[in-house]
């Protein structure tokens, strides 16, 4: 909608154009009617002066410059460069193709101010005029001429009992009733509005609107069109073109054309020429869809649960979700293959280089290389042309059990649940109800004795088990020792926990030799400090006793009686109240929280 904009642009520069000549026409009469310009200005015409020395001119002539020489003094023969009457006036070309910010408005007018107060207020100097019967009559001129004559630059704008304007100017005319019509023209640009009534003309283009029933317009290469109460709206041009008319709908881009009615039916043509085609139908009512690209060859339609797909290389048809089936076309570049499934009953599949058969219970696949048989009751399994082998034979569980890998010299054998053993390069394996043994050699050994006896031991340490009593091991510097559920001992070089439920727990850190131990009511403790060692031991309730490089203390009963020595003070205790005995300047007792 850039007409629209443009429209709205326009009419707001009508209104302000109004606006001003209501409010600011005490302004105006300052700017037009004030004092003259000292200077010449942008549109002030620039005189022809004579640049460098001139031919029969003395020095002093050339000094005192252009306005000591006389016109016989001007040479005949040499060119002259005449500026132009506007220098700042750009072409319209010009202007469109690169931009400006020149608003055009023409500078302050130059010459004597005349003025006039009867019958209308008037004043001119040099092309400006301003007539003005407030509030009923604002005039606005520029561009006449020094007799106050119109001319082919003429700018004239009226405002007439406050609700009617009027403007004319080589470039752009303006006729406003407020608010009922507009008509303005800018350049070859018209518009026409009365009331809801939008009318515009343009070259190769126009509008007409009658909001908000219809609005519609042309350009050059495209158009619109929108009728809300309808439902319609269309737009359209070279590239392409996007219409609505209730539920149809219909998108073009340059050849690609979709289309529909909605929900009932969607359709689409890409309309390529070059090989690349592609067409589309859905019919959702019916469950129906079909595509096809020219590029593939391919086609799929779907009618309900029936599926029909084909391409160069093979066709399929299925009924879902029972039947399925594939078949090659080896005379178009596919393969000579079939694949049929009758679900959950039957299956079959054939290609030159493999086949599969299934039944309910059997399943058979053979390639190249690989032979598999699957049965509940017996197994077999090639793979690698026949390398490895797997056989297994039992009634739903296997009950015997061979395995063979010639690459790598593999053997195992298993009859369940009595045997089970295999042999390898890396090591051996050998179980029985009642005795297994697992050997990877030079790394690890492991046995096991019936009914929970194990014994393993490998590079880093050894570990005997009695499940789930005994436990009894070393890795690497760390060792364990667990007799469940009375004693547990771990054992590292970083510390140690014992534990002898539930009389007896020890846990110590080597990092700063802490211990902490109970056993039965006795609470033992003990940290590396600095200076030696702080340790204390408290037979509970009763009695506690500690040392540490600063002193020692005693207490009874939690400090029912007791005593503190901490370096030269001392503290002695009664009922459980501190008192200090040593090292204070007065001895008076001191309650302690």
């Amino acid at each position: 909608m850039t007409n629209a904009r443009a429209l709205r642009l326009r009419v707001a520069l009508l209104v302000g154009s109004v606006g001003a000549a209501l409010l600011g026409s005490s302004e105006a009469m300052a700017q037009r009617g004030g004092a003259p310009s000292q200077g010449p200005t942008q549109s002030a015409p620039t005189r022809n002066l004579q640049v460098g020395p001139q031919r029969g001119g003395s020095p002093d002539d050339e000094a005192s410059g252009p306005s000591a020489s006389s016109p016989s003094a001007q040479p005949t023969g040499e060119p002259t460069a005449q500026a132009p009457a506007d220098p700042l006036a750009m072409p319209e070309d010009v202007r469109d193709r690169i931009g400006t910010d020149h608003d055009e408005r023409p500078p302050s007018p130059q010459g004597s101010l005349h003025q006039s107060f009867f019958p209308v207020y008037e004043e001119r100097r040099g092309d400006y005029r301003l007539r003005l019967l407030p509030p009923f009559f604002f005039e606005h001129t520029r561009g006449v001429d020094s007799n106050g004559a119109s001319t082919d630059k003429t700018d004239t704008e009226r405002l007439s009992a406050l609700l009617f304007y009027q403007r004319r100017s080589p470039n752009k005319d303006a006729d406003v009733l407020f608010p009922l019509a507009w008509r303005v023209r800018d350049r070859q640009n018209h518009v026409l509005v009365l009331g809801p009534l939008v009318h515009r003309e343009a070259p190769n283009e126009h509008d007409n609107w009658l909001a908000p029933l219809y609005f519609q317009g042309s350009r050059e290469h495209g158009g619109y069109f929108h009728a809300p109460p309808l439902l319609t709206t269309s737009h359209w041009d070279d590239k392409g073109a996007f219409t609505i008319v209730g539920l149809y709908y219909r998108d073009r881009t340059a050849s690609d054309v979709d289309w529909g009615i909605v929900p009932f039916v969607f359709r689409g043509d890409n309309g390529n020429e070059d090989g690349a085609r592609k067409k589309y139908t859905l019919i959702p009512p019916l469950l129906f869809y079909n595509r096809w690209r020219e590029n593939d060859e391919s086609r799929i339609t779907v009618v309900g649960p029936v599926i029909s797909e084909s391409n160069p290389k093979r066709s399929v048809f299925d009924v879902a979700p029972l039947f399925f089936s594939i078949t090659g076309r080896p005379d178009t570049g596919g393969v000579k293959e079939a694949h049929y499934t009758l679900f959950p009953l039957f299956h079959y599949g054939n290609k030159p280089d493999q086949s599969l058969f299934v039944l309910p219970g059997y399943l058979r696949r053979v390639t190249k290389t690989t032979d598999t048989l699957l049965t509940p009751f017996f197994s077999h399994a090639t793979t690698r042309s026949g390398a490895t082998s797997l056989t297994v034979a039992g009634p739903i569980l296997p009950i015997y059990y061979r395995a063979t890998d010639t690459d790598i010299d593999y053997k195992a054998t298993g009859i369940f649940p009595f045997y089970y053993g295999s042999s390898s390069p890396t090591g051996t394996a050998l179980a029985t109800p009642l005795f297994a043994r697992f050997e990877s050699y030079n790394v690890s050994h492991t046995y096991w004795a019936f009914p929970t006896i194990v014994y393993a031991h490998d590079i880093k340490g050894w570990e005997v088990d009695v499940h789930p009593i005994m436990y009894v091991g070393r890795r690497e510097q760390s060792t364990h020792t667990v007799l469940a559920p009375i004693f547990w001992d771990f054992a590292s070089p970083t510390g140690r926990t014992t534990i002898g439920f539930p009389v007896y727990w020890r846990f110590s850190e080597t990092i700063d030799d802490s211990v902490t131990q109970v056993a039965g009511n006795t609470l033992y403790r003990q940290k590396r400090v600095s200076g030696g060692l702080d340790w204390e031991f408290h037979f509970l309730p009763l009695f506690s006793y500690g040392q540490n490089p600063a002193g020692y203390f005693w207490n009874v009963l939690f400090g029912l009686a007791g005593y503190t020595r901490n370096g030269e003070t001392a503290t002695a205790r009664a009922l459980w109240v501190p008192f200090t005995v040593a090292g204070g300047t007065t001895r008076t007792a001191s309650v302690t929280p």
